[in-house]
């Protein structure tokens, strides 16, 4: 088996080296941080770069920017998300209501190790299987086979196993948080559908599991389910025993071969003929079958160890799979959008200070471009802006455009009518309690007022009690500042 292995890697190493390159290079691209910084390498790239060609791109732009200073700026925005405090607060909040702060999605090495050890465990087996699909093939083809049996069970095992693990945490936390309900409260069990876009203090007054079961049942009774869990623990019984049989007969088989090879070499031996004496050639043939017998004995027990030792590996490695799906991932129905939208950290200071070198090197990109623009261009350029200040007015942009779209949804045909629904139809689709979420969101005054005016009236006329309440608080709050001052002023008079 070793041979023919050794003699396919041989002839196809070129093609196995191609596919390792390729996957690794995948790999790599998919990470963000590398994209960026081979985009940036292209920005700064001598005579054929970005900055090099923007350069020379004098015309005027949105108020206040160059054409070509939007442009660079708009190359760096798809690797800059950032989220204001209050909101990357709100997806900590939810990640840890769904008792899911702290996990991580499974890493990368993890995988790999997951596929060795499965493909390292099943190469035997899978040899001996490829061996019984082509009798009559090749070692070419039986290696051949190998590795496509391999690679389905590889697939199929890791995935089930990790399916398995990670559906076990799921299942067991949400009968944890389903036990302690009924301990306390005694009733009908049920949960509350709440998404990442929702007000994460609206079921503050609820216990934690709860609001835990809020977060990560798919619907109101879900109490999760062990089925991925009791197949993976059938199949992987099933494959162990199963090659563990194969193993063992092919071992029987090759004693056997032995043993008819081992008697034709005797019958062609012109020596092993000659009459002997009974008294003579009788306990030899017994001390040699005696012997044969032991040896096939040893041999038995020996290939039996060796075959059950496999099969504990093989389970093992299961577990092992099955132990990565319970540590790592996500079990809260948007936990990995908060995830990713936080990038992994747990405080507004980490995660700032993730992407504030970044918008300095931007900085100093467009600081570069700047002065370029200045060299070419023929007159005086007042050129001023910064990347913070792109985003800025693009999120400003971005609230008044979807006011702007929020505010006339009526006027638009649809498809499916010719006769367009009425401004008040929206009343069912924001909560009040939505409405004022979002307006708390919004820094800008002009998008608060914009979003407001693209309400329906009846939720206007209920949110203006509110709104007038708000305002006289943040008035009086503004007040009491002002006669803290006075009063501290006094103070240091006398």
């Amino acid at each position: 088996m070793l041979e023919s292995i050794s003699s396919f890697a041989s002839e196809y190493a070129r093609l196995l080296w191609s596919v390792v390159a390729i996957s690794l290079a995948i790999v790599a691209f998919s990470q963000q941080r590398i994209r960026f910084w081979v985009r940036d390498f292209w920005v700064t790239f001598p005579l054929l770069g970005d900055i090099a060609q923007l350069a020379k791109d004098n015309t005027r732009g949105n108020p206040g920017w160059m054409n070509a200073e939007e442009k660079l700026c708009a190359i760096y925005k798809p690797y800059i998300v950032l989220l204001n405090e209050s909101k990357f607060n709100e997806r900590i909040e939810y990640m840890r209501k769904a008792a899911d702060l702290g996990r991580t999605p499974t890493p990368a090495w993890v995988w790999i190790l997951l596929v060795v050890l499965v493909i390292a465990e099943g190469l035997g087996f899978s040899y001996l299987l490829g061996s019984w699909m082509a009798r009559e093939g090749s070692a070419n083809t039986h290696t051949l086979l190998m590795f496509a049996i391999v690679l389905v069970l590889c697939v199929i095992l890791v995935a089930l196993t990790h399916t398995a693990g990670h559906q076990y945490y799921r299942t067991s936390l949400l009968r944890a948080c389903f036990k302690r309900y009924k301990d306390v409260a005694g009733k009908e069990y049920t949960s509350q559908q709440l998404a990442l876009k929702d007000k994460q203090s609206i079921d503050d007054h609820q216990p934690d599991y709860i609001q835990t079961a809020n977060r990560v049942a798919k619907h109101s009774h879900d109490k999760g389910s062990y089925a991925a869990g009791i197949i993976a623990i059938i199949a992987i019984a099933f494959i162990a025993v199963t090659s563990t049989v194969m193993r063992w007969q092919n071992l029987e088989g090759e004693l056997i071969r032995e043993t008819t090879q081992q008697s034709q070499a005797s019958a062609g031996n012109p020596f092993g003929n000659l009459p002997l004496p009974t008294e003579i050639s009788a306990p030899q043939k017994k001390a040699d079958e005696k012997a044969g017998s032991e040896a096939s004995r040893a041999t038995e027990k020996e290939g039996l160890t060796a075959f059950a030792m496999l099969a504990f590996i093989f389970v093992i490695t299961q577990i092992v799979g099955m132990g990565a799906g319970y540590k790592y991932g996500f079990v809260g129905r948007e936990t990995l959008e908060a995830f990713k939208a936080t990038g992994g950290y747990s405080t507004y200071d980490a995660y700032w200070a993730r992407f504030e070198p970044i918008m300095d090197l931007i900085n100093a990109r467009l600081k570069d471009l700047q002065q370029r623009m200045e060299e070419h261009s023929h007159q005086k350029l007042s050129l001023s802006k910064t990347f913070r200040d792109y985003l800025v007015e693009h999120q400003e942009s971005s609230h008044r455009a979807r006011a702007a779209i929020d505010k006339t949804p009526a006027s638009l045909p649809t498809a499916s009518a010719s006769v367009a629904p009425s401004a008040d139809s929206n009343e069912s689709t924001v909560t009040v309690e939505q409405a004022k979420s979002t307006l708390e969101s919004l820094a800008d005054r002009q998008a608060q007022q914009d979003y407001f005016l693209s309400l329906p009236t009846g939720l206007q006329n209920e949110l203006k009690p509110w709104l007038k309440q708000r305002k006289e608080e943040e008035k009086a709050r503004l007040e009491a500042e002002a006669k803290a001052r006075e009063q501290a002023e006094l103070a240091d008079l006398f």
